[in-house]
């Protein structure tokens, strides 16, 4: 940028060029020994499905931090390089959630199937609330969790999986992911792309399961003779 010194007859001075930092590399917060609270707050806070969160943990998609033992999320591109990761506090009366510094939100928490079904959410509980909600072969489906209302993620799956043909945006019931479930489907429409919006009856799918959750326990208590012994 120039600028003039002394009014209108000053000396032309060139600004110096403002120099850019580099961009911090991607680093995945530091796993802790054990997940014994990411266990206990996804499970019987949250309800998800223990063969469900096994299969992510397995995977390496799920972790506990070493330092705050939030639940980490992680995304990886299709070279299985980590590149996105989510955290969510997992202390009872918690409520942080955020994303790691520098990741790609194009690769966040993913899950690529074989099917040509992918289902949209905002958060990672959500996609793991609805897959345990629906086990029924869910392995063989994509899924994803924007960790916002994007659709950077989405279009990368479809980029990356060809055979992915119809997408279902599970965003939550509310007015903002409503309005980005609409964003996302306009988008797809005009792409060619068929898509449909699912919403909760609940304020999103982790509320979901867990009135299902409460409603299992309740029948459990109230008819305990219904056990089958053979």
């Amino acid at each position: 940028m120039d600028y003039l010194l002394g009014g209108g007859h000053g000396k032309l001075v060139r600004s110096p060029p403002v120099e850019k930092k580099p961009k911090q590399p991607f680093v995945l917060p530091k796993p802790n020994g054990n997940m014994r609270r990411v266990f206990a707050y996804l499970m019987f806070q949250r309800g998800i499905d223990r063969d469900v969160l096994y299969s992510f943990v397995h995977n390496k998609m799920i972790y506990e931090s070493k330092k705050y033992h939030n639940a980490v999320f992680v995304g990886y591109d299709t070279t299985g390089i980590p590149r996105h990761a989510h955290k969510r506090g997992t202390g009872s009366k918690s409520t942080y959630k955020g994303n790691a510094p520098n990741g790609s939100q194009e690769y966040s928490f993913h899950w690529h199937g074989r099917s040509p079904y992918v289902c949209l959410f905002e958060a990672p509980i959500d996609m793991l609330s609805f897959i345990s909600m629906h086990k029924s072969n869910w392995k063989q489906h994509s899924y994803a969790a924007s960790c916002s209302v994007s659709d950077k993620v989405l279009f990368r799956m479809l980029e990356d999986n060809p055979n992915l043909k119809e997408v279902f945006l599970c965003f939550d019931n509310d007015e903002a992911g409503q309005n980005a479930a609409q964003r996302i489907s306009d988008k797809l429409f005009l792409k060619g792309i068929k898509s449909k919006i699912l919403i909760p009856k609940g304020k999103d799918w982790n509320e979901d399961l867990l009135t299902i959750r409460a409603a299992e326990n309740e029948s459990e208590v109230a008819e305990p003779c219904q056990m089958s012994l053979s």
